[in-house]
């Protein structure tokens, strides 16, 4: 008897969360790369259609950099925000920018394309700015994600 308690003690914690106390983000940023897909399996491009026009192109189904990169938002005086990362998603972004040259990055929100600037330039700062305004909302959502990441940072 105490062999069965015991076997489903350990079966619980093999598939009980991993993360204690850990909390998905509230938004989801993903910046792509634009990829030709040829000779990647299905599972490594994924199609997306681009605004304003809706064309449709492939990107790399594992982003390059995400909210968890994420260390400052702010919005400047014309409304452009900019998005600032940790060491590294500066050495990531510096890296794709400078390899993918004419190629789209695709920067969506919670599953939507909210920028897709063609690359003509490396991102050797670790900033991207998005030259529109967002939602005051979502401004907010992604200043509280860079926060709790400089907290968690600091901390390990």
């Amino acid at each position: 008897m105490r062999w069965m308690c015991l076997l489903i003690g350990l079966s619980f914690l093999l598939f009980a969360p991993a993360w204690a106390g850990h909390t998905p983000p509230k938004i989801l940023l993903r910046i792509y790369i634009q990829t030709t897909g040829e000779g990647l399996p299905d599972a490594q491009a994924t199609r997306v259609a681009i605004p304003p026009n809706g064309e449709i192109i492939q990107i790399r189904s594992l982003p390059e950099v995400t909210e968890r990169e994420l260390i400052s938002v702010q919005q400047d005086t014309t409304s452009a925000v900019h998005l600032q990362f940790n060491h590294e998603g500066q050495v990531v972004l510096d890296a794709a920018t400078a390899q993918n040259q004419n190629r789209i990055m695709v920067v969506m929100l919670n599953g939507f394309v909210i920028y897709a600037p063609t690359i003509d330039e490396q991102i050797t700062t670790g900033e991207l700015i998005i030259p529109h305004r967002l939602k005051p909302e979502v401004l907010q959502l992604l200043q509280e994600t860079a926060r709790k990441n400089v907290q968690e940072q600091s901390h390990n």
